[in-house]
């Protein structure tokens, strides 16, 4: 069961009576291809550009990000399973949108990581009931972009897998490395780690 604000559950509790406007956000976090240095940029369902509070992927504080709407922002259905399978969602963006191209082609999306957020408006104020809550932390795999033949309408979407789960099937191939565990110089730990699996140790036998 999803844990919720307060704030969230009374404004579901009261939608029966009073309507509820949901709506989504994605925060990505790119890679400058100039500098290195990691972007920002945020997406909603919403028409204008707003500011306001999320909880952080790494801390959970609550940080104030922009996001910007009216860029046909479509996210897929977020699978919600109790095991540790590897989950996938779409996100279709439009291609045409100067703040989408800006991150798709000035900015590294490879692996990139990218936050899924929701909330509720209320329907006469179309304040957000509350901050908006995380429903899916992942990152970006493949190609954006969608070139269309001519006549026909392009999208960029990103796929993004779970980004918690598929780090646990993620080999690290420094964990045995000399290089990767010597700590100082002179430091011989690890030194044969790189030739212990072709090692026949006879154990309870004469060795030929």
């Amino acid at each position: 069961m999803k844990d919720i604000s307060a704030e969230m559950a009374a404004a579901l509790a009261a939608a029966r009576d009073k309507g509820l406007v949901p709506r989504q956000f994605i925060l990505v976090e790119a890679i400058s291809r100039s500098t290195g240095l990691p972007f920002d940029r945020g997406f909603w369902s919403g028409d204008d550009v707003i500011t306001i509070g999320v909880p952080d992927r790494n801390t959970g504080v609550i940080v104030n990000h922009d996001f910007i709407g009216a860029q046909n922002l479509n996210i897929g259905p977020i699978p919600r399973v109790s095991d540790l399978t590897i989950q996938t969602v779409t996100v279709d963006l439009s291609q045409i949108a100067i703040a989408v191209q800006e991150i798709a082609r000035e900015y590294d999306l490879r692996l990139a990581k990218a936050d899924i957020y929701e909330v509720t408006l209320d329907p006469l104020t179309k304040i957000a009931s509350a901050n908006p809550e995380v429903v899916f932390m992942g990152e970006v795999n493949g190609n954006p972009f969608d070139t269309p033949a001519v006549g026909d309408e392009g999208s960029i979407q990103l796929e993004l897998n779970s980004d918690a789960i598929s780090m646990l099937s993620r080999t690290n191939p420094s964990k045995s490395s000399f290089e990767g565990q010597k700590r100082r110089s002179g430091d011989e730990w690890g030194l044969y780690s790189s030739t212990l699996s072709s090692w026949n140790v006879p154990w309870g036998q004469k060795a030929s």
